[in-house]
């Protein structure tokens, strides 16, 4: 079939199934195209060049928003209280029935002022709200006036509210109601007194000196400072003079007068020490073993038992003879000035002598190996039974070699140095030359750089080759399957026999005339340049460019294979069924093409809409003029989206709870209503307030000048109070 004759049977066909999928009650008895026509109570119209406004029809189409039952251009117009009027941009808003820029003018009740971004309403006025404030109805200077309470009393920069009066907030504080004397660095403490943060503490409506609360605190109703001082009950005390004694009864005293033992006052002052709950004096007394003994400066503990430190010793809870030059050897003493003590037996020896089994040896010149004394002092080390300079040797398995570095290992009784190549340890036995021998099987053998191991023997690489275990000439011998063939350099291997890889190749353990341009057809080599293996079995003429269709070959350049059979194509076709199609501009929809131009695929049939078009269920759609809500194709384009089954112009309106709402970029929902991020917050997803006059208690808005939140509740300052998170009607909570 030609292909216009296809083109018009198709164009015919979808025609019928639009009218059979729409023919309904909405438009009586009518069909209609839902892509060009749309349904207004009961009469078409085209929506091209018509619009819909509250059941009549109107002249608008693409482009067009209603205005009441008036349809406008929504480009260049806006709707203003059922009026149309110009007006374009997302700067423009509606007063009334006036368009205005909000970045020029403001509108307050219905009037159309001077404004501009930083503007608000005063009731019938416009003000500047970062210069001026709206107080009850009314414009005034924040350089000259304060708003309290709607009243507007005489105070402008740094000036607050204290109920129904202003007070300068460099130089006073408002507290409970009172203006008190104390600026921006004061806080209120008690009633009716303010104190400075940073050099005062309030400490139970007390003021004390105080400053950083890492540094000061609080005890009973004084202040009191961490590093210098304690809190003992109520009571704020120096650490230096005095303490604090108890555990449950907190007990202040002086350091000079008592002492506090085991949480009981005793007396004596700084002088005295604790022996068990006991106080004493060190200078005149002894505590041994929880007990108080008669001391002195001469006196020591000898177990339960005092002794004279100056011609006594004591050894195991036993008082001996001798002074200080004393020391114990077991239960013997011993001068350890000119003797030693090696195992309960006293030698002659000083201080500079050490043991060696039952003997003594100076450790400046001698040193002790094995229980034997050896020649060496203070860098000498034994090894094994002998001494060895650490500076300059190593000690392996009791045999001493060069070393002295930290970079030497030890290899069986042999060192060797780390840091090189050159040097390496054979078996963890032998070290060797890695220049001149190989390590093969534990064993050194002679032969360096470019030689590995077959067995226990080494062998050159360059020139010979490894089987198993046996060695070969390698440029005219190759190891296959175990054994050495005829071969050499530039042989593979092809099952038990070796090939020149350059002449022949190997096609299931057959060698066959082909070099390295050749591949494997089965059992048969082809050139892949030339040639291509069809179905694993046949060479066919063809080459790099060419791919398999069954069992012919064809250009990739010039042709595809759809369905096995191959038909005129190229790099940028794909194959929809068995038919070849160009991806650039056509589309595959099911098993049939398309142009993407002029046609879509949705629900896997053609349908007319090409660039630009989307699918909306069974149907298509311009993109940039109409919107698919809910699967109905709505009219507006790239800047609208859905709210529910409605359009609309994102940049101008905002979708809250399935509604249509005044207020599009920069706009926000709270609850079912919008707001401006410029000037407002969402109070707990409820309403919305002016985050420059206004907080959010709990769900409520409040003015924070002039009230408070009490946990849930906003609560006025002036007439009322927050007492354990109830409002009262009063001016205190006493």
């Amino acid at each position: 079939m030609p292909g216009g004759m296809l083109f018009a049977l198709t164009a015919v066909l979808f025609a019928v199934f639009h009218v059979q999928h729409v023919l309904g009650a909405d438009c009586g008895t009518q069909a209609y195209d839902p892509v060009t026509q749309g349904c207004c109570g009961t009469q078409l119209y085209n929506q091209t060049t018509q619009s819909c406004c509250n059941s009549t029809v109107g002249q608008g189409g693409v482009g067009y928003l209603c205005c009441g039952s008036k349809p406008y251009k929504s480009k260049n117009h806006r709707c203003c209280d059922g009026e149309v009027v110009r007006g374009r941009g997302r700067k423009v808003r509606c007063c009334g029935t006036k368009a205005y820029k909000w970045t020029e003018n403001e509108c307050c009740n219905g009037n159309l002022l001077p404004g501009g971004k930083y503007y608000s309403c005063c009731g019938n006025q416009s003000y500047n709200y970062y210069s001026q404030d709206c107080c009850g109805g009314q414009v005034s200077s924040t350089q000259t006036h304060t708003c309290c309470n709607d009243v507007l009393l005489p105070g402008g920069t740094y000036y607050r509210c204290c109920g129904n009066q202003t007070y300068h907030s460099l130089t006073h504080t408002c507290c409970n109601g009172q203006v008190i004397k104390g600026g921006d660095d004061h806080y209120c403490c008690g009633n009716n007194q303010t104190y400075n943060y940073k050099t005062q503490k309030c400490c139970n409506g007390h003021v004390g000196l105080g400053g950083s609360r890492r540094n000061w605190g609080c005890c009973g109703n004084q202040s009191y400072k961490y590093k210098s001082h304690g809190c003992c009950g109520n009571q704020s005390y120096l650490k230096r003079t005095h303490g604090c004694c108890g555990t449950e009864t907190k007990t202040l005293y002086s350091k000079r007068e008592q002492t506090c033992c085991g949480g009981e006052l005793r007396s004596g002052g700084i002088s005295h020490q604790c022996c068990g709950n006991e106080s004493y004096n060190p200078r005149k007394r002894l505590c041994c073993e929880g007990e108080i003994k008669k001391g002195g400066p001469d006196r020591r503990c000898c177990g339960n038992k005092t002794y004279s430190y100056s011609n006594q010793t004591c050894c195991e809870g036993e008082i001996k003879k001798g002074g200080p030059d004393r020391r114990c050897c077991e239960s013997k003493t011993y001068n350890y000035n000119n003797q030693t003590c090696c195992n309960g037996n006293i030698k002659q020896g000083g201080p500079s002598f050490r043991c060696c089994g039952n003997k003594t040896y100076s450790y400046t010149n001698e040193s002790c190996c094995l229980g034997k004394v050896k020649p060496g002092g203070n860098y000498q080390q034994c090894c094994g039974a002998n001494t060895y300079d650490s500076r300059t040797q190593k000690c392996c398995a009791g045999k001493v070699g060069p070393g002295g570095t930290y970079y030497h290992r030890c290899c069986g009784d042999q060192s060797y140095d780390a840091r090189y190549n050159a040097e390496g340890c054979c078996s963890l036995t032998r070290a060797y030359n890695r220049t001149t021998h190989t390590c093969c099987a534990g064993k050194v053998k002679a032969g360096g750089s470019n030689h590995a191991c077959c067995g226990d023997r080494a062998y050159n690489y360059r020139t010979e080759g490894c089987c198993a275990t046996r060695l070969f000439n390698a440029t005219t011998k190759s190891c296959c399957a175990g054994k050495v063939v005829p071969g050499g350099f530039n042989h593979w291997c092809c099952g038990n026999k070796a090939y020149n890889s350059s002449s022949h190749t190997c096609c299931n353990e057959k060698i066959v005339p082909g070099g390295r341009d050749y591949r494997c057809c089965k059992k048969q080599a082809y050139n892949y340049k030339t040639q291509n293996c069809c179905e694993k079995k046949n060479v066919l003429s063809g080459g790099t460019n060419y791919r398999c269709c069954g069992n012919q070959t064809y250009n990739i350049l010039t042709h595809a294979c759809c369905g096995g059979q191959i038909k005129p194509g190229g790099p940028y076709y794909r194959c929809c069924g068995s038919t070849p199609y160009s991806y650039q501009t056509q589309g595959c929809c099911g098993t049939e093409t398309y142009n993407k131009t002029t046609h879509t695929c949705c629900s896997s049939k053609v349908i007319p809409g090409g660039t630009n078009h989307y699918c909306c269920g069974a149907l298509s759609y311009d993109r940039t003029t109409h919107t698919c809500c809910q699967t109905q194709i709505k009219p507006g384009g790239s800047q609208h989206t859905c709210c529910g089954a409605q359009p609309y112009n994102y940049t101008t309106h905002t979708c809250c709870q399935n509604q249509i709402k005044p207020g599009g970029t920069g706009h926000y929902c709270c609850g079912d209503e919008t707001y401006s991020s410029r000037t407002h917050r969402c109070c707990s997803n409820t309403k919305p307030y002016n985050f420059r006059t206004e907080r959010c208690c709990r769900t409520e808005p409040y003015n924070y000048t002039t009230q408070g939140c009490c946990q849930t509740v906003p609560y006025d300052l002036t007439s009322q109070r927050c007492c354990g998170g109830e409002v009262k009607n009063a001016t205190s909570c006493n």
